[in-house]
């Protein structure tokens, strides 16, 4: 055999091998499985966001009343979270076939992604009574302390491949939620003014637990609210846990 045929045949036999290690690296891609609970209204968007990387099954296209069981998928995506499945999610109830995935996916310690553009009771921030909206970003606070995490549709990609983890936002305990009205970030923080006597003045509309630590933190013992000033469930939980920590 001459040269330039051991060449040929040298080239031929790498190209071969280039190619099924390629193929096998999207075969592997192919296997990351996705279950899409919920219904999905932008399931063309959803499908072109995560590309031909990931297999998706949706539960609105099942047609027996087989669940389908979480383990069998490496990712868990909500589509659509109704107010009524919010709640029940928040205290752990397994509410109707979609809940009883979610909760199954959570004590597995599966990650479900929550798709922002589904979120129900954001289409309200506009118009709803701020302290009301308030119950409700307490209860995705809530989820999230659970394990799931609010991607959008152009995010989504990066979330499953966890491209996105450092920039997460840490979320140590359901008690160090801030409240806000405008989006579920956390708002600056007024630093409350000193009265008379050592009693702290807070000028906040709405109390929640964080502006009732940083005084007591700070040694105050006595605090004085606006008149008809709101306190989250929070706030007030913190309020009987500390001894001798009074509003006047």
């Amino acid at each position: 055999m001459n040269t330039d045929a051991l060449v040929e045949l040298i080239a031929k036999r790498v190209m071969e091998q280039l190619l099924a290690l390629q193929g096998t690296t999207e075969a592997r891609k192919a296997h990351q499985s996705v279950l899409v609970v919920g219904d999905c209204d932008n399931r063309q968007q959803l499908e072109l966001a995560l590309g031909n990387e990931y297999a998706l099954s949706f539960t609105a296209d099942r047609q027996n009343d087989e669940r389908p069981r979480p383990a069998k998928y490496d990712h868990i995506i909500l589509a659509s979270l109704s107010n009524s499945l919010l709640s029940a999610l928040a205290i752990g109830l397994e509410r109707g076939s979609e809940g009883c995935v979610i909760v199954e996916s959570l004590l597995l310690g599966k990650t479900v992604h929550i798709l922002e553009e589904g979120i129900a009771y954001r289409r309200f921030r506009d118009t709803a009574n701020p302290a009301f909206y308030q119950v409700f970003q307490d209860k995705e606070a809530t989820l999230c302390s659970f394990g799931m995490a609010v991607v959008t549709l152009d995010s989504l990609s990066d979330a499953l491949s966890g491209a996105d983890t450092p920039e997460k936002q840490e979320i140590a305990s359901v008690n160090e939620v801030v409240y806000e009205v405008s989006a579920p970030k956390e708002r600056a923080y007024v630093e409350p003014k000193l009265a008379d006597k050592g009693v702290f003045n807070l000028e906040q509309r709405v109390i929640g637990e964080k502006d009732l630590r940083t005084c007591y933190e700070q040694g105050y013992r006595k605090i004085r609210l606006q008149e008809r000033a709101l306190i989250t469930p929070l706030a007030k939980d913190f309020l009987r846990m500390k001894e001798g920590f009074e509003l006047v």
